[in-house]
């Protein structure tokens, strides 16, 4: 750890700074090295501790939380689990301040997770987070320019309950930002079935542009 500087006045002995003082030197100041977990205070002592910046609210920090990824990458059933052995949740704070709406309206049972950034993205950030609720879970991908502001976001994996059996959409992210999403659905045995030909969702291509834009293909 860092040692940050406390000045102080002995009664004894006067010292300055940047001095190696011997046991009868007589200067005016003196600097001890103390390291910033110290925790105690005494009244002839006046700590410098400077203030965690890793804690701040801040989109600099935000965005650490999302490391980046190799493409080609896949979404699957088990990418959750994965992510949750390397990341913490999310707390509500942080999404309200860079990805929910003001007006949105979440429940003790909704919990979010970072997950990745996509890499090689000069001119925004991308990343994808995922969100899940008493009705399912969701990766969305978001983009944001780079001092912020949110661009577009997009759902591109994630399950659902529904009242004829569980689906899920799984998602394959390309070198060439390309996002190639399918849906199915689980029977009771746990086994994909393939949604009806009349499903929109069944198959689904999203590209991102240059601008950070998620456009469908």
């Amino acid at each position: 750890m860092k040692p940050i500087k406390v000045y102080h006045k002995d009664d004894g002995n006067h010292h300055q700074p940047d001095h190696n003082c011997g046991p009868n030197c007589n200067h005016e100041h003196h600097q001890h090295d103390v390291t910033e977990d110290t925790k105690v205070f005494k009244e002839d002592k006046v700590r410098i501790i400077p203030e965690k910046k890793a804690n701040r609210i801040t989109f600099e920090n935000f965005i650490q939380f999302f490391p980046l990824v190799e493409l080609p990458y896949t979404i699957t059933s088990d990418t959750q689990r994965l992510i949750s052995q390397k990341c913490d949740p999310l707390s509500a704070t942080w999404m309200f301040n860079f990805v929910l709406d003001k007006d949105a309206v979440i429940d003790e049972y909704t919990e979010y997770m970072p997950c990745f950034s996509i890499p090689d993205t000069p001119g925004f950030f991308a990343i994808v987070f995922w969100e899940a609720g008493i009705e399912g879970s969701t990766y969305y991908l978001t983009t944001f320019s780079k001092n912020g502001i949110l661009i577009d976001k997009k759902k591109i994996a994630g399950t659902k309950y529904e009242q004829d059996g569980l689906y899920q959409m799984v998602c394959t992210i390309s070198p060439t930002w390309l996002f190639s999403c399918a849906e199915g659905r689980l029977d009771a045995e746990g086994n994909t079935a393939p949604v009806s030909s009349d499903d929109n969702h069944l198959h689904t291509s999203l590209q991102l542009t240059g601008d950070g834009e998620i456009v469908p293909i």
